[in-house]
């Protein structure tokens, strides 16, 4: 029986593949993206390269489609820039965490998405409704840390006595 167990616990370890972990990836290296969603994604950096951006530090905020470009002005007010778009119209669901992946290799720290139906597919067996999906992925550098001033030195104040003499004079 302990040869089972011993068996077994032996056969899980050494059949185990070693998977890459996720924080020695370096920007620009690709994703497992739901689709090749990095065709449809349209730069708005002008060739900048993306700052490095941990996933869980990406935010995401959902919004209705008339409050889309509110919510998109409020952030650019905050200090935030547009550094690509995403717009897909497909019949399956984009999965928003998906667009999470994608920002962080893209270098965002939020993304603002909406969704929305636009009709229903041509085939007449599927018949499944369309969705249109827009995801705005935006950077906002971080904010610098004040470094600490130096440390005055003494400086003799000015009409300072002078000493009178020391015992021994």
């Amino acid at each position: 029986m302990k040869f089972l167990f011993l068996f077994l616990a032996l056969a899980i370890v050494v059949g185990c593949g070693l998977t890459p972990n996720v924080n020695r990836r370096k920007a620009g290296e690709p994703w497992n993206y739901y689709g090749d969603l990095t065709g449809l994604y349209r730069d708005q950096t002008n060739g900048t390269p993306p700052a490095m951006v941990w996933l869980d530090t990406v935010q995401f905020t959902r919004t209705e489609k008339a409050d889309f470009q509110k919510t998109l002005q409020t952030n650019l007010k905050q200090g935030y820039r547009k550094i690509g778009i995403l717009a897909v119209r497909h019949r399956y669901f984009v999965d928003p965490y998906e667009m999470k992946k994608l920002a962080a290799d893209k270098g965002a720290n939020l993304v603002v998405g909406c969704w929305f139906k636009v009709g229903k597919t041509n085939d007449p067996e599927t018949r499944r409704e369309l969705v249109e999906y827009w995801y705005q992925f935006l950077y906002k550098p971080p904010a610098p840390t004040p470094t600490p001033s130096p440390t005055p030195s003494p400086t003799p104040l000015p009409n300072a006595p002078e000493p009178i003499g020391t015992y021994g004079d």
